[in-house]
């Protein structure tokens, strides 16, 4: 395996990891100051790091070819799938929430056949088909409960319109990072969706941030630098290496990640269901990214 593809690996576990705990945050934050309100809140603070980024680095000289592109990923891709993946989970449970954006590497993978001729390795759709399998395990109780409870027609679709924007933005930016660097592309594509996301909010920024406490300051700090900064440049450089497809199959990671961080850190129970989906979604994971390999060492 090449030294490139394994900083890609890398790269996309740590963005899972990230993203992953970040769930734990998003869920706090969003109780103090509403979801809008969080995600403004956010955006503000990104705005400013990412102007001082590419004014520092140089590269906010964006050629004119490219812009169609970065707007597509702005606007469909960053502030969709933000506004319509918090907007869904108000009004979805999160175990039904959850098994509804597994449909999102299906989506890229769809997308990169289609739009990039990327082809569908029996590696990667072993990979995905394990992975959604896994999926169904982990949140079985949620499918199985006798619990009555309205699934929210409006809420699925949101989360379905969230998965379709992430997948644009993995499909519309992948020719933008032959040509510029993780940053910049994640800096531009924040920059364009910012004002979207500022302008949802339901209250004045300054109000907002006078009513944070040192817990939720280091909160929106995690979720600006470490799931939105940090996050979206580790996701754009593996799948810049990687194929869409490929780097698709790592977002099984995250509802893996999401319960482990929520027993650690909110105390919530480990079933023998998560255990086991999330061994089988780790496994397809692992199918689609070393299946040749093994194969040919085998």
């Amino acid at each position: 395996m090449s030294s490139t593809k394994t900083r890609a690996i890398l790269a996309l576990t740590a963005a899972m990891l990230v993203w992953g705990c970040s769930a734990v945050f998003m869920r706090t934050l969003a109780l103090a100051l509403s979801h809008e309100n969080s995600l403004a809140m956010r955006y503000m603070v990104l705005t400013v790091i990412n102007i001082a980024g590419l004014a520092y680095l140089g590269t906010w000289r964006i050629p004119r070819a490219d812009w169609p592109r970065f707007l597509i990923a702005g606007v469909i891709g960053m502030a969709g799938y933000n506004w319509f993946v918090n907007a869904g989970y108000q009004l979805v449970p999160a175990g039904v929430g959850t098994l509804v954006t597994m449909i999102e590497p299906l989506m890229i993978a769809i997308l990169a056949a289609m739009l990039l001729g990327e082809r569908l390795t029996r590696y990667v759709l072993v990979g995905v088909v394990m992975a959604i399998l896994g999926s169904v395990v982990l949140f079985w109780p949620d499918i199985t409960s006798t619990t009555p409870y309205t699934v929210s027609p409006l809420g699925l679709f949101y989360l379905f319109l969230c998965c379709i924007g992430w997948a644009v933005y993995t499909i519309v930016t992948k020719p933008l990072l032959a040509r510029h660097d993780s940053f910049t592309v994640t800096a531009v594509t924040m920059l364009i969706a910012a004002p979207i996301m500022v302008g949802a909010a339901s209250e004045p920024l300054p109000q907002l941030a006078a009513r944070l406490d040192m817990r939720q300051w280091f909160e929106v700090a995690y979720l600006v630098l470490g799931a939105g900064l940090g996050g979206t440049m580790l996701w754009n450089y593996g799948s810049k290496h990687l194929s869409s497809t490929a780097a698709g199959t790592f977002l099984y990671l995250i509802p893996v990640v999401a319960v482990t961080a929520g027993a650690l850190m909110l105390g919530e129970k480990v079933t023998i269901h998560i255990v086991a989906g999330g061994l089988l979604m780790l496994t397809g994971v692992a199918a689609a990214q070393f299946g040749p390999a093994l194969l040919r060492k085998g």
